[in-house]
């Protein structure tokens, strides 16, 4: 889903949807968070590619610069010239604290490379300034560059981009550009579509003979039209996915923001891909329909591997951590019985889980689960194709807590169908669970999503790639404003009922119902 949010953060280590599914299937726009208490206002923020004159997209090589198979591996050598350098364009912010993490998606790819036998660098553009990544892209000579690209940091990419122009072949992949492939033809020479880590091997394999057509899952221009290739099939196992490579992250910079700004070090871990249900906000653009999941221990590997390199807390990156309850319960097993020095957290439907399941992750170290349950209204819930019911999200939630797990949860507000009532009614329910977090978010309509198309034909106002804020977009019997009061009556409930303060929070309940109604 695409979704701009206002989060109320309760205590520990909490962070909006978009962040979290940097590499991921579903793109969720830039959200707002609001934290009470502490008074904390966060609103977070592909490449102009062409064609270089030795060579074209589709066509023949025309210049004496081949692709370096004969030098060293990863660049050793004073004149050894790189394969590939792969950016991340992420930037810390200058103040205030965020939800940062690396790019998984670049660390797999980075491992695939580096497995085929190319030399590769991972610049993690995070706590560097430009200058310094161009100054390194510049010393390194990459055959290609690839960029990593979701809505959040666009822009960017895209002024990465610029200046790079004509240094290299540019690739770029990832969230937005896995869902939008035309819209980066004129300024990239190839886009990535879906799962990059086959893809960016084969791009090497047809540097030459640039037959980039033959690979599955891109999309180029070609004498000014546009060529896509045959979708890449994802296959159900993952039993030869490598372990992401971690080495070229700054992973003692990460370390230390984190302990100074939240208390634990967390970095991302992907157990799962895919998600089989077809809810009408979600763009699943990179790993699509179909589930699958990384053997046992694989994970458990990964996971020794991070807590070796300091790390404290994993943010499991996956989709829908717990879809299936056999290998979840199988995971958790195997998670307490390798005796990590970490803990973790992860996202769930409300269905597929139950008491027995969460003891056993609580046991394994999980100390949060986040669940999308987005509207307190079965007929809402029905609008968005959720398939699930309040009565099943309550019965989750509460299971979670009762099993030692704090529990997070999603809302939406303002979806196709929402009236004053269910307004109210979603709220309401939302405020009267026993949520550790809760994020309210107003509903927003991403292209390659049946909400997109619906939406559409109300008028949309607004750029939904430009927006940076929590906004309406498309025209609704509500106003922003009632949205964001609504929003606020949520936050404001929310709260009482975490200072265990219920009373005052019914007594809020009560006096702001009407006036919510009131409001146009």
């Amino acid at each position: 889903m695409g979704a701009v949010a206002l989060d109320l953060v309760g205590s520990g280590v909490v962070g909006s949807r978009a962040s979290r599914s940097a590499d991921v299937r579903r793109t969720r726009a830039p959200r707002a968070r609001l934290r009470l208490g502490r008074a904390r206002l966060h609103i977070p923020s592909v490449v102009r590619g062409r064609q270089l004159p030795h060579q074209r997209a589709g066509g023949e090589m025309t210049a004496t610069q081949p692709h370096p198979t004969s030098l060293p591996v990863n660049g050793e050598g004073a004149n050894a010239r790189t394969d590939v350098v792969l950016v991340y364009p992420q930037r810390a912010p200058k103040q205030g604290r965020h939800w940062i993490m690396p790019s998984l998606g670049l660390m797999y790819l980075s491992a695939s490379l580096r497995r085929a036998g190319y030399s590769v660098r991972h610049i993690d553009h995070t706590f560097l300034e430009r200058d310094d990544v161009l100054a390194e892209i510049e010393r390194l000579r990459p055959s290609v560059i690839g960029i990593y690209c979701m809505i959040t940091m666009q822009d960017e990419a895209l002024s990465l981009a610029e200046q790079v122009r004509g240094k290299a072949l540019t690739v770029v992949g990832g969230p937005y550009p896995s869902g939008e492939p035309e819209t980066f033809v004129d300024q990239f020479d190839l886009v990535a579509v879906g799962e990059g880590e086959e893809t960016i091997v084969s791009i090497m394999e047809h540097l030459d003979d640039r037959r980039f057509e033959e690979i599955p899952g891109v999309v180029f221009k070609r004498d000014g039209e546009i060529v896509k290739s045959t979708a890449r099939q994802r296959s159900k196992d993952m039993t030869d996915l490598p372990l992401p490579y971690r080495g070229d992250i700054p992973n003692d910079e990460y370390i230390h923001y984190w302990r100074k700004h939240w208390k634990d070090a967390t970095t991302p871990l992907m157990s799962t891909r895919g998600c089989p249900f077809r809810c009408d906000f979600c763009h699943k653009s990179v790993f699509g329909d179909l589930f699958s999941a990384r053997p046992v221990e694989s994970v458990v590997a990964e996971m020794r591997e991070i807590a070796e390199l300091g790390y404290d807390h994993i943010w499991m990156s996956d989709d829908l951590f717990t879809l299936n309850y056999k290998r979840t319960f199988e995971l958790a097993r195997a998670i307490e019985e390798a005796h990590l020095p970490l803990t973790w957290e992860c996202l769930s439907r409300v269905t597929h889980v139950d008491q027995a399941l969460f003891e056993q992750m609580h046991r394994a170290g999980c100390k949060r689960i986040f669940f999308g349950i987005e509207s307190g209204d079965e007929r809402v819930l029905k609008e968005m194709k959720k398939g699930i019911t309040p009565d099943q999200a309550r019965a989750a939630v509460e299971a979670c807590v009762a099993a030692g797990i704090k529990a997070a949860g999603f809302f939406m507000v303002g979806y196709i169908g929402e009236t004053t009532d269910s307004l109210i009614r979603s709220i309401n329910f939302s405020s009267s669970l026993p949520l550790d977090y809760v994020s309210y978010t107003i509903a927003y309509p991403l292209p390659g999503t049946g909400f997109y198309d619906r939406v559409r034909e109300r008028r949309m106002h607004g750029e939904w790639h430009k927006v940076r804020h929590n906004r309406l977009l498309f025209n609704t019997d509500f106003s922003e404003h009632k949205l964001r009061a609504a929003i606020l009556k949520g936050a404001i409930q929310h709260r009482l009922n975490r200072m265990h303060m219920r009373p005052a929070a019914r007594a809020f309940q009560l006096a702001t119902d009407p006036v919510l109604r009131a409001l146009k």
